[in-house]
């Protein structure tokens, strides 16, 4: 097998990886940090029975929007391999990355019904980040490298919120070898070790709510454009409208949509999650945002959902996605309108392909960038029953 060959990237796929093929046609898949256009020189890493995997080691012809990396770690870390390119060009690239997605997993018939997709930047393109995992070695925080298993010092990672990233050495100076996660607010720049008691305060000023949750509850790393997609999210649901907030962690939206005037149920299958809604739905005297504990990807609410005469759904499931369960969950009469986000958007394919079979249209599709410099995306689905 040859080891070593110069290729051209052809397009990406899924997570930032680039698509080449060789000059007999077998696929090679490039670890992320190429880009369209670009011919790259690879090493073969691993022979799969239908496609090779690689590495690039040299950029022969660039993108001609690339550009130096401001991270003196970005060859050997993982964590911002669109780092190399404008952020301009990294926005439309993650917005053609999901229209292929969705073109390659739907059919013909349900492709066509698909709305431009959108796509929304970010407030921040580097220190967003308020919540990040870090290794620590020896008492340093450290990243990970791409390729090999030996941590590298990280003291300051230009992904990590300024007032955050400061912390960091203090955080994990006595914390054992091994990966840890850390979390900060937004508002007081408190940071703390997740599993450390506490609480964080998480402004959304566009609701006036402030939100508080212990660190080991999750909430959206780029808090700055958590707002926006929270206030595109609640932007769908008219005030009134009957809610079901199906994996709703602490309230993210349930919460600014109680605001709105509209009765919610929360749902989520995280104890500590749930807890802290239903406290910040007493102490915010949001009586008409309920929480409970439910295993959404195990267990069906149909019932409640239709005793209830819910009108609206907010689903934001783990990037593993939601599941088959939930699709019979919300095969509810009095449900028109479901707005959907995903930050995998192979999975959300998988999901929504039932109720589009079903006849449900989707009406908007917009691509948030709240990773900046990585290949991550949020995307948001609304669909209306047809």
């Amino acid at each position: 097998m040859m080891q070593s060959a110069d290729l051209t990237i052809q397009r990406l796929i899924w997570r930032g990886r680039g698509l080449a093929r060789m000059d007999s046609g077998q696929v090679v898949l490039v670890e992320p940090g190429v880009f369209p256009g670009e011919r790259v020189r690879v090493h073969i890493t691993r022979a799969k029975s239908d496609y090779l995997q690689a590495r690039w080691t040299d950029v022969l012809q660039p993108h001609p929007r690339r550009r130096p990396h401001p991270c003196s770690l970005a060859g050997t870390c993982g964590g911002c391999r669109f780092g190399w390119l404008a952020h301009s060009a990294q926005l439309e690239l993650k917005a053609e990355v999901v229209k292929n997605e969705l073109h390659r997993a739907l059919p013909a018939e349900q492709r066509a019904d698909l709305p431009q997709i959108k796509a929304v930047a970010g407030p921040k393109q580097w220190r967003y980040r308020w919540r990040g995992q870090m290794h620590v070695s020896k008492g340093q925080p450290c990243m990970m490298p791409l390729q090999g298993h030996d941590p590298v010092p990280c003291p300051d990672c230009l992904l990590l919120a300024g007032p955050f990233s400061r912390q960091v050495p203090e955080l994990c100076a006595d914390a054992e070898d091994g990966r840890i996660a850390l979390a900060a607010s937004p508002a007081t720049h408190q940071a703390a070790r997740v599993g450390e008691p506490g609480v964080l305060h998480l402004p959304l000023p566009d609701f006036d709510l402030d939100l508080l949750v212990p660190p080991d509850v999750f909430f959206q790393a780029n808090w700055a454009g958590n707002q926006l997609l929270v206030r595109e999210v609640c932007s769908w649901i008219d005030p009134g409208w009957r809610v079901a907030d199906l994996y709703a962690g602490a309230g993210n939206f349930a919460l600014p949509l109680g605001k709105k005037g509209c009765p919610v149920l929360a749902l989520d299958s995280a104890a500590r999650a749930v807890d802290a809604g239903k406290k910040n739905a007493r102490r915010l005297g949001l009586d008409h945002v309920r929480f409970g504990r439910r295993n959404l990807a195990r267990e069906s609410v149909r019932r409640r959902l239709s005793k209830e005469n819910v009108q609206a759904a907010v689903v934001d499931p783990p990037r593993t996605g939601a599941g088959k369960k939930l699709a019979q969950t919300l095969d509810v009469p009095s449900l028109q309108r479901m707005v959907w986000v995903s930050c995998d958007v192979v999975n959300a394919c998988r999901d929504l392909a039932p109720f589009l079979v079903r006849g449900w249209k989707v009406r908007d599709i917009k691509v948030f960038d709240l990773f900046p410099q990585t290949w991550h995306v949020e995307t948001v689905f609304v669909l209306d029953r047809g």
